[in-house]
């Protein structure tokens, strides 16, 4: 399909909001005066017209053309005319592809702060609802999800301290690479040369971190270490240096380990993680199915993931995370069920339910095609009915660009399990300050709103030009924090 634009720039987010539709599919583009009438095209026009501006829009898919047109003022800012845009060619594409999505004409990953935003400009969190299902066509049971997680979430953003922050360090390791998998991650064996200088890098930059939260009165709220797969290599001396630096007298709501993959995780490594503060740590099965996790490229078994996590259990952890991901391939919806099922039967403290998002840099990006949405959004609805009866409520969400049945990834805790870090992370409501490889750091406040600074995503980048992106950063940090 063409997406064809003239006379504005809105190239993106028409994309974005085709790609509820055609997820997996790529698009050509034109940007001359008419769309190209041969082929199927997805059009805004926006000329100028007596008095203002006229948005011509239209579609044509399968033979069938559908059109509308609207008049706007000449000086709309370009967050309006998005949603003009959409506004004009969502119904059209639910009427000739004859699909309907669940979060309507969203295109953003974090529904739950727009919900939020909503109910700040109206003050009501019934005229927020509203707008979600009338304006964004959002369904009544994805709107009452989104509702029911902002209440979840509204005593743990209060909760936080003032001038709090996060911290995130990155370990963009892995045994080896799953397939479905789009984080920037390395392969042990291959980076094992790597490594030492790794550490003395991170070691460095948390000294820096540390010097800038220590000038700038912040207090650390939540520390959380990704990936990766963070057990993939030795841990104890990142543990020391941020237990130094970040845990030594702050109040710490919570501090995370993604443990992951079962294979990595050993009861060395579990016992020394208590010593330095560690509270939460996920173990990931994703599936109890073994022949889906050989699909997925991931050499555990079912029974490895549940003996890890009786492991962490006997060492004394008492908030466990499990990760699930829906419409793996191999999967069924029986294999789904059987495997929340189990995770209900484990007990953990909080499961996370995934839906299978194909992105170009995973292994399945090229060899697979969207798995069924009609069994996803069963896989989905079972998994929110069967955690919400085990006591599990939802409390943060976000989504992703090509995610199966156009849905979304959805956090289940415990009461008092919640992890503030994604509550906050999810929400932008706090600082969050990256450390390595990979890491990204947002800063709250600036001429924006929100400032982000990214360093290299690869080891050997961040470690070739580490003085250089730590001088920079530096002076980043402290312009926007002073």
């Amino acid at each position: 399909m063409v997406i064809h634009t003239y006379g504005h720039s809105r190239t993106y987010e028409m994309e974005a909001l085709l790609k509820l539709f055609r997820p997996a599919e790529k698009f050509a583009f034109s940007t001359e005066p008419q769309p190209p009438f041969e082929d199927e095209y997805f059009s805004a026009v926006l000329l100028p017209s007596a008095g203002g501006q006229r948005l011509s829009c239209a579609v044509k898919i399968g033979g069938e053309t559908r059109s509308s047109e609207k008049n706007l003022p000449s000086d709309i800012p370009n967050n309006i005319l998005d949603r003009d845009i959409s506004g004009l060619l969502y119904p059209m594409l639910c009427e000739l592809t004859g699909l309907r999505p669940a979060w309507g004409m969203l295109t953003g990953i974090r529904p739950v702060n727009l919900l939020r935003k909503f109910q700040a400009r109206t003050g009501s969190i019934e005229q927020a609802k509203d707008d979600f299902r009338n304006i964004w066509h959002v369904t009544e049971e994805k709107t009452q999800l989104a509702a029911d997680i902002l209440a979840v979430q509204q005593p743990i953003l209060d909760a936080a301290p003032e001038n709090g922050i996060g911290i995130y360090l990155s370990i963009p390791f892995c045994p080896t690479r799953c397939k479905y998998c789009s984080f920037v991650s390395n392969s042990v064996s291959q980076m094992q040369k790597l490594i030492p200088d790794y550490y003395a890098c991170i070691y460095k930059e948390i000294e820096l971190v540390s010097g800038i939260v220590s000038d700038y009165g912040l207090t650390v709220d939540s520390i959380y270490i990704g990936g990766g797969t963070p057990t993939s290599i030795d841990l104890y001396q990142p543990l020391d240096w941020l237990h130094r630096n970040f845990v030594c007298d702050q109040p710490l709501r919570e501090f995370t380990i993604e443990a992951g993959r079962p294979d990595t995780i050993t009861r060395e490594s579990i016992g020394f993680f208590r010593q330095f503060g560690v509270t939460r740590i996920s173990v990931n099965p994703q599936s109890f199915q073994d022949d889906v996790l050989r699909a997925a490229g991931r050499p555990h078994t079912a029974q490895d993931a549940v003996d890890k996590f009786h492991l962490a259990r006997e060492l004394g952890f008492d908030n466990i995370n499990m990760d699930f991901i829906a419409g793996l391939p191999a999967d069924t919806v029986q294999g789904f069920r059987e495997s929340i099922d189990r995770a209900v039967g484990l007990d953990p403290e909080s499961i996370t339910v995934h839906c299978l998002s194909l992105k170009k840099a995973a292994d399945f990006y090229q060899s697979l095609s969207m798995p069924d949405a009609d069994d996803v959004a069963e896989m989905v609805d079972y998994a929110q009915k069967t955690l919400t009866a085990a006591g599990y409520r939802p409390y943060y969400l976000y989504r992703q660009k090509n995610m199966a049945a156009n849905l979304e990834n959805v956090g289940y805790a415990k009461p008092g399990f919640e992890s503030a870090y994604n509550v906050m992370m999810m929400d932008d409501s706090q600082t969050i300050l990256g450390i390595g490889a990979g890491a990204s750091t947002k800063v709250l406040g600036g001429r924006r709103g929100i400032e982000r600074l990214t360093e290299c995503k690869y080891p050997y980048d961040y470690l070739a030009r580490f003085d250089e992106l730590m001088q920079e950063k530096e002076r980043q940090l402290r312009e926007l924090l002073g």
